[in-house]
C-alpha cells in the first residue's frame, strides 16, 4: 500500500508569511542625532579644518536628502543641514583628520531595544582584510552599567566612495554626487542588556568615521542594495549615414569645429551599446568616422581625473586638479580656446544635458577653484557672450537672485543681465528652433525632455544651422551626461541609452559636415566610469561593472573632415586644445595671474 507524501507547499507560504511579517511589523526606531552631531553633510572649502563631512570640499554627501529614509530595510530619520546649522551628522576625525572631534555622546532618554542600527561609513580606512577598528561605541544604561563594542572596517564598515559592502555592512543607500558614486552602509549590533539605555558614546579609531543616522528596535536581516544589471529595454539607434565618410585631405583647416562628449563613455561603453543594440562591435555611427584614436585623461598628477580637471585639459590644454576649472592648481588663469576662437570673431555653442553650470560646459568658459561653486560658475557664463548655452533647468537656479526662489546668495539677476546682452530663454526644445535670428539663445530644458535618444540630436540641428550663419566659422559643443550615470550606478540602461544619444548627436553633426566639407566633427569622452567590460557568445549578451567610480582608462576618440588626421593614433586630452588652436591660427597663452 503507497502514501503519498504531504505537500511542503502550505509550509512554505506559512513559513515566507511569518518572514514578511517579522520584516514588516519590526519596531525600528530612528534616534534623533540631535544633541551627537557635530558636523555637517556638505562642505564649503577643502581641508580648511572647519569640518563638513570629510573636510573635501564639494566632494561631500549634500545629495543626501533630510528625512525618513529605509537603508537596507531599516528606517533611518536624517538631519538636514539647513535646518540644524550645519550640525546633521557625527563625524569623527581619526590619524587623517586629527583636527576634528574625535567622540560624541548621543542622548538617548531611557529606550530599549535588541538591536542597535548604524547609518554610516569611513574614509581613509587601512585595508579591509586587516579588519582594523573604525571606532568604538559604549552603550551607557540606566543602571550605570556600560557595554563596548568594536566597530571594523571590512566586517562593520565601508569606504563611502566604494560600494564594496561587507558581513554587517550592507550598502544601503548610494548616489553621485559630483565627484564620486558615495555610498552609507547599515551595520547592525546586538545589545547586550535588556536595559533603558540613558546614552551611546561613540569613539575615533583607525579612520574617519561618519555617522549618518542611528536606530534602535527589533532585530532583522539587512538587505543591501541589489545590483540590477538588467538590459531588456528597447531603444532607437541612428540609420546608417547615406553615404560612406571620406577622409579630408591631410593639408585641409576647418572653418567649424564640432565637439561631441559622452561624460564617462568609455571603450566598454561604446561596446556594450553596439553588442546590445547591434549585436555586433563597432557598428556604431562614431565608429565609422575615417579617423580614430586612443586619447588618456589623468590630471595633473597622473591619477585618475573628474569632468572638472577633464575638461579643461580639453579647453586649455592645460592639466589641472580634480574640481578646479580654468585654473592651475596655484590659481592661476587659463584660456580656454574657445575664448580667444570668440574673440576672432567665431561663434560659440554648448549644449549639455547636465546643468550649464555642470563641470564640462564651465571647463570652457569658467575659472574657479571648485566645480561646485556653482554661483561663480554661473558668473562666468553670464559674461562669456557665447552664442548658444543650452543646459537643462536645474541650473537655471543660479541665474536667479536669492529673492526670486534662486539659490543664490545676492540678489544678482544674472537673467536680467543676459537678456540684455541680447540673449532670450527658452524651456523648450521646439523653442530653441523657433528663436528669432538676432537673439543669443539661453536654455534651460525640462530633464525629462532631455532623456529620449534624439533629444540631443534636435539641440545639435538646431545650433548647427544657426551657427552657420557666421561667416567667420563656430565651435560647438555637445555633452551627454547619462553614460556617467550609468558607469557610477553600474546600470547598463543608463549606459546604452546614453550612448545612444551621443550617436544621434554624432550622425547629427557627420551628415552636416558631409554636407559641407568645411567642419571638423571630434567624439570622445572625459573619462571612462564603472570599468565596463561586455561579451556576447552564443546570442547572451553578459557585462560586468569593475567599479563605480572613474578609471584612468583612455578612451576613445574619433574624427571625421578637414584636420581629422591630427587625431589619431594615441594622444593626451590637452592635444584636443592643442590641435584646436592649431587649425586656427590661435595661440594658446600660459597661465596668468587671475
Amino acid at each position: 500500500m503507497s502514501h503519498s507524501r504531504p505537500s511542503r507547499a502550505p509550509f512554505t507560504l506559512i513559513l515566507c508569511l511569518l518572514v514578511f511579517a517579522s520584516a514588516s511589523f519590526a519596531d525600528i526606531s530612528p534616534l534623533p542625532l540631535v544633541g551627537a552631531a557635530n558636523s555637517g553633510f556638505s562642505d564649503t572649502k577643502p581641508d580648511d579644518r572647519q569640518g563638513g563631512w570629510t573636510d573635501q570640499g564639494d566632494n561631500d554627501l549634500r545629495v543626501l536628502k533630510a528625512g525618513k529614509l529605509k537603508a537596507a530595510d531599516v528606517p533611518f530619520e536624517l538631519l538636514g543641514d539647513q535646518a540644524t546649522a550645519g550640525k546633521s551628522c557625527i563625524v569623527l576625525g581619526g590619524p587623517t583628520r586629527r583636527y576634528l572631534p574625535d567622540r560624541a555622546t548621543l542622548p538617548v532618554a531611557g529606550l530599549t531595544g535588541k538591536s542597535l542600527y548604524l547609518l554610516h561609513a569611513a574614509a581613509w580606512c587601512p585595508p579591509a582584510k586587516e579588519q582594523k577598528m573604525v571606532g568604538t561605541f559604549f552603550i551607557d544604561y540606566a543602571d550605570g552599567s556600560s557595554t563596548e563594542q568594536h566597530v571594523r572596517f571590512g566586517r562593520d564598515a565601508g569606504d563611502w566612495t566604494s560600494p564594496e559592502g561587507y558581513k554587517n555592512a550592507a550598502r544601503g543607500w548610494s548616489a553621485y554626487n559630483g565627484y564620486t558614486q558615495a555610498s552609507l552602509f547599515a551595520s547592525r549590533f546586538s545589545i547586550k542588556k535588556a536595559l533603558p539605555i540613558k546614552a551611546i558614546r561613540f569613539e575615533a579609531g583607525e579612520a574617519t568615521w561618519m555617522i549618518a543616522a542611528v536606530s534602535l528596535g527589533d532585530e532583522i536581516t539587512l538587505k543591501p542594495l541589489k545590483a540590477d544589471l538588467a538590459l531588456d529595454k528597447t531603444y532607437r539607434a541612428p540609420p546608417p549615414l547615406a553615404a560612406p565618410l571620406a577622409l579630408a585631405p591631410a593639408d585641409a583647416k576647418p572653418k567649424n569645429i564640432v565637439l561631441l562628449i559622452g561624460d564617462g563613455m568609455g571603450p566598454g561603453a561604446l561596446q556594450l551599446t553596439s553588442l546590445y543594440q547591434h549585436r555586433a562591435e563597432g557598428r556604431l555611427i562614431m565608429e565609422q568616422l575615417p579617423v580614430a584614436a586612443f586619447c588618456t585623461t589623468v590630471n595633473i598628477t597622473t591619477t585618475v581625473t573628474d569632468s572638472a580637471a577633464a575638461s579643461t585639459a580639453l579647453a586649455t590644454s592645460h592639466k589641472t586638479d580634480n574640481g578646479s576649472l580654468g585654473l592651475t592648481p596655484d590659481s592661476r588663469r587659463l584660456t580656454p580656446f574657445t575664448e580667444l576662437a570668440h574673440a576672432d570673431g567665431r561663434s560659440i555653442g554648448l549644449i549639455t544635458s547636465d546643468a550649464l553650470t555642470g563641470a564640462t560646459p564651465a571647463g570652457f568658459y569658467a575659472h574657479v577653484d571648485t566645480r561646485g561653486s556653482y554661483q561663480g560658475v554661473a558668473d562666468f557664463a553670464a559674461t562669456c557672450g557665447y552664442e548658444v548655452l543650452i543646459g537643462n533647468a536645474n541650473g537655471r537656479q543660479w541665474f536667479l537672485p536669492k529673492r526670486a526662489d534662486g539659490q543664490r546668495t545676492d540678489t544678482r539677476d544674472l537673467l536680467s543681465e543676459m537678456k540684455a546682452a541680447g540673449y532670450e530663454t527658452f524651456e523648450h526644445i521646439e523653442a530653441f528652433a523657433a528663436l528669432p535670428a538676432d537673439k543669443k539663445a539661453l536654455g534651460f530644458i525640462a530633464k525629462g525632455t532631455l532623456d529620449p535618444e534624439q533629444s540631443l540630436a534636435q539641440l545639435t540641428e538646431t545650433a548647427l544651422a544657426r551657427l552657420a550663419a557666421n561667416d567667420k566659422g563656430f565651435f560647438l559643443m555637445v555633452e551627454c551626461t547619462i553614460t556617467d550615470g550609468g558607469g557610477h550606478g553600474n546600470k547598463p540602461e543608463l549606459t546604452v541609452r546614453g550612448t545612444l544619444q551621443v550617436d544621434w548627436a554624432v550622425r547629427a553633426a557627420a551628415a552636416f559636415a558631409q554636407t559641407r566639407g568645411d567642419t571638423l566633427v571630434l567624439v570622445t569622452a572625459d573619462h571612462e566610469t564603472g570599468g565596463l567590460t561586455s561579451s556576447l557568445t552564443n546570442g547572451k549578451l553578459a557585462l560586468h561593472y569593475a567599479t563605480t567610480s572613474h578609471t584612468t582608462m583612455p578612451v576613445r576618440l574619433y574624427a571625421y573632415g578637414p584636420g581629422a588626421q591630427l587625431f589619431q593614433g594615441t594622444i593626451d586630452n590637452t592635444d584636443v586644445a592643442k590641435n584646436v588652436a592649431r587649425l586656427w591660427g590661435l595661440t594658446l597663452p600660459p597661465a596668468a595671474d587671475r
